[in-house]
């Protein structure tokens, strides 16, 4: 179902100095100081391009400046198709992992067609700037991250041979401490023979909903310019860190969520109907909170640790099982996925709280912070927070299979793949 292209991706040179001070996290997660510092790290650090933000003539100062780093040889087209394996090592909870991804296009489809499945929703600003530097730039300049089952395990297999049989053709440490490393593989007919089971199966959309929406839409546009395009033309492909779904490098960071007004006077009454309801083991000024909490969470049955319901308290919700998540999931939706973290809190709590509607949602009544410090800062101004369970990865590909969208914010993949270690030129 998924159809798979070799890239002649565009990879810095030695020219453009030490790799790793190239490599930079996608759009959407990077701060203004976050790009500064990038920017200062190396005049040719792939933010320059990523953001348009800050730069001359916005796209098409983009546009111009990537042009000058192909002339003054900066970047260089691989001259012949490749395959490339990408490898990350990052520290998590005190542990160092790896995660390894195959680098090559996908086919671009519309979602009907099942060959790459969503599990998020998303938003029409994201996909609006990042058209806009496709079609300035004719450029791809980060990854997609998509999961395979590989129930054949040649994938698996045939990147771990070849990261034994060869040395990286790129290797560096980025800012932020991870490792990576490129393999570039030359992509004949016996390496392609070898990742044919994976053309059977779907791909599961991990992080880049708003990136795929927008090849799809860059696709449209240029079929409408130049006609119909040949089945190998670079845009009907998206560049693609796929990864098996089996690699123990996956990991899924919870999204809290944060609601800035006060508790109603009841909410213990208005939670009982879903949760049971206790004082958490430890209090938010508690040296040891933050510890708790995660052990908490991770922790067997569905739970929230929610901070502000009273002022300076924490409290434990854990789900009742006489609960049926199948009567307040909305039409067309599962208790399966009423029952995966932020659709339960957004059904349980968010509604019965506030009776929180998807308008309110859209004009940010909601707020999502990723660590317990920048929570326990948010309750101590007041706000009402709400540490949830992170989506597993079991959750991801299941309620993709159905073909149920979670909200935007349900899922954090960490960390994000780097920018910079190939880019994906849409043009033969």
């Amino acid at each position: 179902m998924a159809q798979i292209l070799p890239l002649r991706g565009l990879r810095y040179t030695s020219k453009a100095g030490e790799f790793g001070s190239l490599l930079a996290p996608p759009y959407d997660v990077i701060s203004p100081l976050q790009q500064q510092a990038l920017q200062e790290a190396n005049q040719y650090n792939a933010v320059h391009v990523e953001l348009a933000a800050g730069v001359e003539d916005g796209y098409a100062g983009v546009a111009d400046l990537f042009r000058e780093w192909v002339k003054e040889g900066v970047v260089a087209r691989d001259e012949q198709p490749m395959l490339y394996v990408y490898e990350q090592d990052f520290s998590y909870k005190g542990q160092t992992h790896t995660r390894r991804a195959l680098l090559a296009g996908v086919e671009v489809q519309p979602w009907e067609e099942g060959a790459v499945k969503p599990h998020e929703y998303t938003m029409s600003g994201p996909k609006a700037d990042r058209l806009a530097l496709l079609k300035a730039t004719r450029t791809q300049f980060s990854p997609i991250f998509m999961i395979a089952r590989d129930r054949a395990g040649q994938l698996q297999q045939f990147m771990a041979e070849t990261v034994a049989a060869n040395t990286p053709t790129a290797s560096g440490t980025s800012l932020d401490g991870d490792q990576h490393r490129l393999w570039a593989v030359e992509a004949g007919p016996f390496e392609m023979r070898r990742l044919a089971p994976l053309f059977a199966e779907s791909f599961y959309l991990a992080d880049g909903h708003h990136r795929y929406e927008t090849a799809q839409a860059y696709r449209e546009w240029l079929t409408e310019e130049e006609g119909t395009l040949p089945p190998d033309h670079p845009a009907r492909y998206v560049m693609t860190d796929i990864v098996p779904a089996s690699d123990g490098g996956l990991i899924i960071r919870p999204i809290y969520r944060v609601v800035a007004n006060t508790a109603p006077d009841d909410w213990r009454e208005r939670l009982a109907r879903y949760f049971e309801v206790a004082d958490f083991s430890h209090q938010p000024q508690d040296p040891e909170f933050a510890a708790a909490v995660e052990t908490t969470l991770e922790g067997h049955g569905s739970v929230v640790v929610a901070m502000g319901l009273e002022p300076g308290k924490a409290h434990l919700l854990r789900k009742r099982e006489d609960v049926d998540l199948g009567a307040i999931a909305p039409a067309g939706y599962s208790a399966a996925w009423a029952a995966v973290a932020p659709n339960l809190c957004r059904l349980a709590i968010l509604n019965p709280l506030w009776d929180m509607t998807d308008e309110d949602l859209r004009a940010g009544a909601v707020e999502f912070v990723h660590d317990v410090p920048e929570a326990l800062e948010r309750a101590s101004q007041g706000a009402c927070v709400f540490l949830i369970q992170p989506v597993g990865i079991r959750e991801v590909v299941d309620l993709s299979d159905k073909g149920e969208r979670m909200p935007q914010k349900s899922t954090f993949f960490h960390p994000k793949m780097g920018t910079g270690m190939v880019f994906n030129p849409l043009y033969p």
